[in-house]
């Protein structure tokens, strides 16, 4: 049985079909590349186009790595592969864009079940810009893990912690970055130690670029009605979002890592005209803001802080 039709392939390829128009020649070769792909899978061994659950050597995870290369029993995989396909002679063949690139050896991989993982391939157009049509085939799955750090980003979220003296009263001075991204920035050490305390973060030793490696909770938000909120049973703190400070309820779940944020945001309601729904909700949103200069962020771990109940965490910058 073919995996796609015509109509199937247009709806994963509106922006090819709009300028070139599908047809059954892309179907027949889209299906034919799927077949040679799903038939050369193996359990016992990695294959090349598998998908792979990577965790490196930094703890860096990337969920769907695919296997690039197979030679004898090396592998190479990319963290973050762009997969072109063609047939070449009856033969499968391909080029991959994208990385991190590394490699590996085959007896580094575990077998973990089924997945999919998506390619692309030129269409009737040929190669021509936005001439690309891009599919999905079942693939096996593996995963290899390289990791030498505490913990790793399948379970955590990793920050690079930094300061900088500043230069005038009230300016920023710590910092910490994901991605290479600053996400989070404050004026005082306190204020600092608040949020690590609030993300449950641990501290790693590795400081020989002048600042930290964090490892904190991964936080998932919650947006509620002002009903659901208020009824929910759970400690209530104080966070920044926009610059307001607004309400939220904190729950943490210590087995899997994981702080869920509940605040008031906008919500389904069926019983109301949008721009009508939208005004009164935007209200009671609004009625959810705190004070700015008399109340704190974080509050509670602030609390824990000054009260000693926990002890600041130990960073170093050189």
């Amino acid at each position: 049985m073919k995996k796609y039709t015509l109509e199937t392939l247009k709806k994963e390829n509106e922006l090819f079909d709009s300028y070139y128009g599908l047809d059954e020649s892309d179907v027949e070769k889209v299906n034919r590349i799927i077949e040679m792909i799903e038939r050369s899978r193996s359990i016992d061994v990695i294959q090349k186009y598998d998908v792979v659950e990577y965790t490196n050597e930094y703890g860096e995870y990337f969920p769907k790595a695919t296997a690039t290369m197979k030679r004898g029993e090396n592998i190479e995989l990319c963290e973050n592969a762009g997969v072109h396909l063609s047939i070449c002679d009856s033969k499968l063949c391909g080029s991959v864009s994208g990385g991190a690139f590394n490699h590996h050896k085959e007896n580094e991989f575990a077998y973990k079940g089924m997945s999919s993982n998506t390619f692309w391939t030129w269409g009737n157009a040929g190669a021509c810009a936005n001439g690309g049509i891009y599919f999905t085939a079942t693939v096996n799955l593996w995963e290899c893990n390289d990791n030498k750090e505490m913990f790793s980003q399948k379970t955590h979220d990793k920050y690079y912690l930094s300061y900088r003296k500043a230069e005038n009263n009230g300016d920023y001075q710590y910092f910490a970055s994901k991605a290479g991204m600053n996400n989070y920035a404050w004026r005082t050490k306190e204020d600092m130690q608040a949020w690590l305390r609030t993300k449950r973060a641990v501290v790693t030793e590795k400081n020989t670029w002048g600042g930290a490696v964090i490892w904190t909770y991964k936080e998932i938000e919650h947006h509620l009605s002002d009903i659901e909120f208020d009824a929910l049973n759970a400690h209530e703190d104080i966070f920044l979002m926009n610059g307001s400070k607004r309400r939220c309820k904190r729950v943490y779940d210590d087995k899997n890592y994981i702080l869920h944020t509940y605040f008031v945001w906008y919500w389904e309601d069926d019983t109301q005209e949008f721009y009508t729904r939208m005004n009164n909700q935007n209200k009671i949103i609004d009625s959810y803001e705190v004070d700015y200069r008399k109340n704190e962020v974080n509050k509670i771990a602030l609390e824990e802080l000054r009260s000693g109940i926990v002890k600041p965490l130990e960073v170093k910058f050189n």
